[in-house]
């Protein structure tokens, strides 16, 4: 892959995580007004039938957000183990919500700031390059937004049945 074609690809990815946070997405509100605006309780709730609560989804996105930028600015030792704590966090809304905004942000400046010649190159401690792993936090971000879609209209039903 050369320089143009690896910038081009970078750019978008940027983009779509600039637009799945605070853009104007062609199919529903973005993350930010839809889900970081919740209320404690209902981003906290746990709906029969659903594994997570809304917090729990956003936490998780965030932990692998985390884990992208722990590798794309040189820490190799960083790692996440599937279903673990870490995986998984159990914190408050409001420091969940926090957290988001946080690793959004230093997201975005680690992709800025990441050699191009360096996107095909292996995530250490993974059989993945960095361009691999950026696009499925695109691909993860999405996933776990339509479950937290179908988590709020759950919500949206059992707050009306009150």
């Amino acid at each position: 892959m050369n320089y143009n074609e690896t910038k081009a690809l970078t750019d978008r990815v940027k983009g779509q995580l600039t637009e799945f946070y605070n853009g104007s997405s062609w199919v529903t509100e973005n993350f930010r007004t839809k889900v970081l605006s919740l209320e404690p309780d209902n981003a906290t709730v746990i709906i029969p039938g659903h594994s997570h609560s809304v917090a729990q989804l956003v936490a998780h996105i965030a932990s692998w957000r985390n884990f992208a930028v722990q590798k794309l600015t040189g820490n190799s030792d960083f790692d996440i183990t599937d279903n673990s704590a870490q995986d998984w966090p159990d914190n408050e809304w409001k420091e969940v919500c926090v957290e988001f905004e946080s690793c959004h942000k230093n997201l975005l400046t680690a992709i800025e700031n990441f050699p191009l010649d360096h996107w095909t190159s292996k995530v250490p401690g993974r059989n993945y390059s960095f361009l691999f792993m950026i696009n499925g936090i695109v691909e993860h971000d999405y996933y776990h937004y339509g479950q937290i879609g179908s988590l709020m209209a759950a919500i949206k039903k059992m707050n009306n049945s009150m």
